[in-house]
């Protein structure tokens, strides 16, 4: 999910369209600080500048005008959509300025939909609609490529129905015996010290083909506590070339609006913080691959982590903790 898009002389109509779903709430030119957050950062990203108060009046009609290509209206409606959550509540005014412009643009958005929920009080059916929407975008190939036994394997341990392989644990518990350093070996300590299984090791240990999760916290350098979950969440989102915004959309649910989306982790209210997000977004979809998709981390796990993470093109979180201290 790129989230740089936008022309030079697109940024502008793109940025002040954002702003009308912020204040279509009625907050007056009272924008919140992460919606504020939002498009000041949105603009540093595309290398720019932007004085958000001084932003034109941009009327959907006017937005598509301005921008015709397809891919990047529809990433300005999902961009209109974290707009409205950012300031930890969803409005129907909000919601109306999103699905206003999503209409003007020709873009069909689901998320305008869960939206819509969540604005009327419907939690459980909005976290039923993202729950499809994930299984979708992770396991419509599984299901295409390999049929019911392949989407059994990937979401049977949610369920404590993996597979025991004791021959596939031992080859993760191997990774312990790499050098220090490489990726294989940081890998290892990130689940040994945290106590994550590994794969075949019960059958509620995580799938092979899902462990791309843990190992994005790696190459991301994201922590695994709530506030370092929505970060990963969202370089996952960037680094996902089909349907990433499920999973932007997911996490800011459950990480920030307190809609519980994975049984796995608790819901949290409040962890939205735009610069750490936008920016944990635009890293991943610097990655070269989708790593959800068939990625062989085996091929690359002896090698030491940063090395992996330059093939991969994956920014360093130093230069971008760097700029937002700068912010």
């Amino acid at each position: 999910m790129d989230i740089v898009v936008f022309s030079s002389h697109e940024l502008p109509i793109a940025l002040g369209a954002l702003r009308e779903v912020a204040l279509a709430d009625g907050a007056l030119a009272r924008l919140d600080p992460e919606q504020r957050a939002v498009l000041e950062e949105l603009a540093a990203l595309h290398g720019s500048e932007v004085d958000v108060d001084g932003l034109p009046r941009v009327a959907p009609e006017a937005a598509a005008r301005a921008i015709p290509d397809p891919h990047r209206r529809k990433r300005l409606v999902q961009l209109a959509l974290v707009v409205a959550m950012a300031d930890g509540e969803v409005t129907a005014a909000e919601v109306d300025a999103a699905e206003a412009l999503a209409r003007a643009l020709g873009v069909r958005e689901q998320g305008v939909g869960v939206l819509r929920l969540v604005a009327r009080g419907h939690r459980r059916l909005a976290q039923a609609a993202v729950r499809r929407r994930l299984v979708g975008a992770l396991a419509g190939e599984v299901l295409r490529d390999e049929g019911l036994a392949g989407l059994r394997e990937l979401i049977g341990p949610l369920f404590g129905a993996g597979v025991e392989d004791r021959a596939r644990a031992f080859r993760f518990k191997q990774l312990g015996l790499l050098p220090e350093g490489t990726l294989g070996r940081v890998f290892w300590e990130h689940c040994t010290a945290r106590g994550f299984l590994f794969p075949g090791e019960s059958r509620d240990a995580i799938a092979e083909r899902a462990v791309f999760h843990d190992l994005g916290h790696v190459l991301a350098e994201y922590d695994t506590d709530p506030a370092g979950e929505i970060q990963a969440g969202s370089f996952q989102a960037g680094f996902i070339r089909r349907d990433g915004f499920a999973f932007l959309l997911f996490v800011i649910l459950h990480f920030h609006l307190g809609i519980q989306i994975t049984p796995i982790a608790a819901p949290q209210v409040g962890l939205f913080e735009a610069r750490k997000v936008l920016r944990a977004v635009a890293r991943g979809a610097a990655c070269k691959v989708d790593l959800s998709d068939r990625w062989d981390f085996w091929d690359v796990v002896h090698l030491p982590l940063v090395e992996v993470r330059a093939r991969l093109g994956i920014p360093p979180l130093a230069a971008m903790r760097a700029r937002q201290e700068a912010a």
